[in-house]
C-alpha cells in the first residue's frame, strides 16, 4: 500500500470535527468510530501571544509578517488502534513548520540522497541541526513539497528557505501515522526516539507532546524568539502533534490540559 493512498479510518472524521468546534484552541470533540460524540475533553486556552520582531529561523530577515497569522494553537490526536481522533478546529490551518519540517525534509533525502546524506537526515532529527537542515534543503529544494504530494499532506508547503515552510498538527500527526503503519522501524521515527536531550543550539528537549503518557519518540519546534514551539510526538498506537504561540511551557500546558485525561485512560486500558 502506498503512502500517498493509505488513510487511518480516524482521518475520515476529521471533516465532522471542524464542523462541531468552533473555538480557536478551544474544547476538543472526540469522535468515535460511528461519528458520535463521546464526550467533550475541557482544558485551558493557551492565550495567543504577540510575537516579537526578529530573525528568522534560518538566520535571516525578520520573520514578524510570517508568523502573525500562525493561528493561536493547534491540537491533533489519533489513536491508532481504533476509530478514534480529536483535535482543534484549527488543526488543518498551515502555520509555521519551525523545525518541525525536518522531518520531510528528512523522508525525501532517506528517499532520494546518498548515503552520506541520509546520516545527515537522521543526525537532523536528532539533534535539530539547523545546519543540516540548510545544507540537505539547497540541495533539495522540492523535499517539502515532494513529501507533501507523497503523503497527502494538503497543508504543507515549501518555501525558498526551509525556515519559511508551513504544515500542520493534522499533516504532522497524518505524516508520522503512516510511517508508523507502513514502516514502524523508520529511520525517522527512531531517530526521533533517540533525539538529543539539547539540540544543537542548546534549547532543551523535554516539553510538549513529550510529557504525555506512554511517548516514545518526539521532534520539537521553536523559532528564534522563542515566542512559537510545536512538537510531535508518537507511542506504540498513538500520534498526537500540537502548536501554539507562546513560550515551551504554554505547549507543555496546552497539551496536559487537552490530552493529558485521554491518555492516561488509553495508557490504563
Amino acid at each position: 500500500m502506498s503512502s500517498s493512498s493509505y488513510v487511518h479510518p480516524g482521518w475520515r472524521l476529521s471533516t465532522f470535527l471542524l464542523a462541531v468546534v468552533i473555538a480557536v484552541g478551544g474544547p476538543l470533540i472526540i469522535l468515535t468510530g460511528d461519528g458520535g460524540n463521546a464526550g467533550e475533553v475541557t482544558g485551558q486556552q493557551v492565550e495567543k501571544t504577540a510575537v516579537s520582531a526578529g530573525s528568522d529561523i534560518t538566520g535571516n530577515s525578520s520573520y514578524s509578517d510570517f508568523v502573525e497569522n500562525s493561528t493561536g494553537s493547534q491540537v491533533t490526536y489519533v489513536q491508532l488502534d481504533g476509530d478514534f481522533r480529536t483535535g482543534t478546529a484549527t488543526e488543518r490551518f498551515a502555520r509555521p513548520a519551525l523545525s518541525l519540517i525536518k522531518l520531510y525534509i528528512a523522508d525525501y533525502v532517506l528517499d532520494n540522497g546518498t548515503v552520506e546524506e541520509k546520516y545527515t537526515a537522521v543526525d537532523m532529527i536528532n539533534s535539530s541541526s539547523d545546519a543540516s537542515a540548510s545544507q540537505l534543503f539547497e540541495k533539495y529544494p522540492a523535499a517539502v513539497d515532494a513529501t507533501a504530494d507523497k503523503y497527502g499532506l494538503l497543508s504543507t508547503r515549501g518555501a525558498d528557505r526551509w525556515g519559511y515552510s508551513v504544515t500542520s498538527t493534522y499533516d504532522l500527526a497524518k505524516f508520522v501515522a503512516t510511517l508508523l503503519e507502513e514502516d514502524p522501524t523508520s529511520p525517522i521515527l527512531v531517530a526521533m526516539a533517540a533525539a538529543d536531550p539539547v539540540a544543537a543550539d542548546g534549547y532543551e528537549q523535554d516539553w510538549g507532546t513529550h510529557v504525555l503518557p506512554g511517548v516514545i519518540g518526539t521532534k520539537w519546534g521553536w523559532s528564534d524568539d522563542r515566542m512559537l514551539h510545536s512538537s510531535v510526538s508518537f507511542g506504540t498506537d498513538f500520534v498526537v502533534a500540537a502548536a501554539v504561540t507562546g513560550d515551551a511551557e504554554d505547549l507543555t500546558r496546552l497539551v496536559e490540559n487537552q490530552l493529558g485525561d485521554v491518555r492516561e485512560q488509553a495508557a490504563g486500558d
